[in-house]
């Protein structure tokens, strides 16, 4: 008996060995690859005098340093760059980037203050002076099956009501290190679908029954909404996001929707850079 147990259980083993092999299953583990953190805090005071306006930036940089393939490495790193800051620092090494992008930041006030000075008593203690604020930072969203996503945050004042915020949104393939786009992912004719879908989820999640009650509530040309290139991926689905002003009054959140996939089957590609976390 001791031993057809233990023959049973051999048996066992190798017949789950089997069914997982023959299982597909969707990748669950993190990509391979090391990412690093640049902080960096700026302050200038113009003329540098504590009393007067000054100009605060802070950058909170994640980046990748390592991974398998060299070619690919280079290019998360220009995207990272590019998209954290502009086009002009994509071929500078991480630390370039950050130190030029705050130079560039501090000359910028120095001009617009400057001129500021020349057309208004600037040492008048009646006068509202100017100071400009910045605070940029990106997080790592997803990181598996090939796939990478990151966000982007930035908030910016430049005096008076001049001051925004957004959020960008990036998702890599990391196969060939491009960006994915729609056109990846989806089929001809995706728009119309999530331009239903955008609409629908507003009235429910603001509990309303209507595109006019919609406008009430501060958000405007929701029938004209289209996808915007601008969202998150993971293995469960798609989040659209749209920045303040976008489709809505300025004094409203950023609009956030996520859709499953099994929600959009019919214009998802089955051959995309995503289509293992959704195939049938």
């Amino acid at each position: 008996m001791k031993h057809f147990s233990i023959y049973l259980g051999t048996l066992c083993i190798i017949a789950m060995s089997l069914f997982s092999c023959n299982t597909k299953k969707t990748p669950t583990h993190d990509n391979s690859m090391e990412l690093d953190t640049i902080h960096s805090v700026q302050n200038y005071h113009w003329d540098n005098d504590s009393t007067q306006p000054s100009c605060n930036l802070k950058l909170t940089f994640i980046y990748p340093v390592s991974f398998d393939d060299k070619a690919i490495l280079d290019s998360l790193q220009r995207i990272f760059i590019s998209s954290f800051f502009d086009e002009t620092y994509a071929l500078f090494t991480p630390q370039e980037a950050v130190d030029n992008y705050a130079k560039a930041y501090i000359e910028n006030y120095k001009e617009d203050i400057k001129i500021f000075a020349e057309n208004n008593d600037a040492h008048d203690d009646s006068e509202e002076y100017f100071s400009y604020y910045e605070t940029t930072s990106n997080q790592i969203t997803f990181n598996k099956g090939d796939i990478l996503v990151f966000q982007i945050t930035q908030s910016n004042y430049k005096g008076g009501t001049s001051s925004y915020e957004f959020l960008k949104n990036h998702a890599i393939n990391l196969k060939t290190g491009k960006l994915i786009t729609e056109d990846d992912i989806f089929k001809p004719g995706y728009e119309k679908l999530l331009t239903t879908i955008f609409r629908d989820y507003l009235i429910k999640s603001n509990k309303v029954q209507s595109l006019n009650e919609l406008e009430d509530l501060g958000y405007f040309g929701i029938e004209e909404m289209v996808p915007n290139d601008n969202f998150l991926l993971d293995d469960k689905g798609i989040t659209y996001i749209f920045n303040k002003g976008e489709y809505s009054a300025y004094k409203l959140d950023a609009i956030k929707i996520f859709i499953p996939y099994n929600e959009i089957e019919l214009v998802l590609k089955d051959d995309s850079p995503i289509s293992h976390f959704f195939s049938k």
